[in-house]
């Protein structure tokens, strides 16, 4: 029977254990992963007696999960975001133009835009809804201006029910690579970046570091994002919190 000090030497051994493909000691987040995993399989088999007479060896805090120091995000500066932008809709096909503004005006996340179907678009009321997934909360955006351009030519062009689909109708899984070949030419160094490379996700990031910059409560920003916890919000922009906290008084 597998027993919370199984999992404690799994997870040390992993913690010092060199990945074959990249040469590197697992990340403390992939680790975290891993245990998750594994914890969310045995609540599933024990949920539907798939296992009996087992309590669940990593649930309940038995086993501690390696720690993740905070680290400083990255994100687009208003000037980058808007060459970014206008870089994009300069390009003959608009199709990454068209997925980056849905990225950085709703910060969702990127698998929450590709799943959109036009049952989620409101032009009454200019609000797309997010369903509820295991990525995060149910919520309504409303449009910008900018947004809802991007939509109406969407609109006019589908082909299918999502609203944002491949060029041959299926459902995005990833960016195209040659959105990250556009950043890594505009942003210096940013091609040898590691963990602060721009990427797709990083568009979430600015889009909520753009509100908080704004003056918008962390509770707005959490529910705009549909984080579960409030708590995410803040350890995610530590950084951006206290720096906003640090601002002198300006008269």
């Amino acid at each position: 029977t597998l027993k919370p000090k199984d999992f404690e030497e799994l997870k040390q051994k992993k913690l010092t254990e060199v990945d074959k493909k990249t040469g590197r000691v697992l990340a403390p987040k992939t680790v975290q992963h891993i245990l998750a995993t594994a914890r969310h399989i045995f609540n599933h088999a024990i949920k539907n007696e798939l296992i009996k007479n087992l309590t669940n060896p990593i649930g309940s805090g038995r086993v501690r999960m390696p720690k993740v120091e905070n680290q400083k995000i990255g994100f687009f500066t208003k000037e980058k975001a808007k060459e970014l932008l206008e870089l994009l809709q300069q390009r003959e096909n608009k199709r990454l133009y068209e997925l980056t503004t849905l990225l950085l005006f709703t910060g969702a996340r990127f698998s929450e835009v590709a799943r959109l179907t036009w049952s989620d678009i409101n032009f009454n009321t200019s609000l797309i809804f997010f369903a509820s997934s295991k990525d995060g909360n149910a919520r309504y955006i409303k449009m910008s201006n900018r947004v809802l351009e991007v939509v109406n030519t969407l609109y006019k062009n589908k082909i299918n029910n999502l609203v944002i689909p491949t060029i041959n109708g299926n459902k995005y899984e990833k960016m195209p690579k040659e959105w990250q070949i556009e950043v890594d030419k505009l942003i210096p160094g940013n091609d040898n970046a590691n963990k602060d490379r721009l990427t797709t996700h990083s568009l979430r990031h600015t889009h909520a570091s753009l509100l908080l910059f704004a003056g918008v409560s962390i509770a707005s920003v959490a529910r705009r994002l549909g984080h579960a916890s409030m708590t995410t919000t803040q350890k995610t922009y530590l950084h951006i919190i206290q720096e906003l906290e640090n601002k002198d008084i300006d008269l």
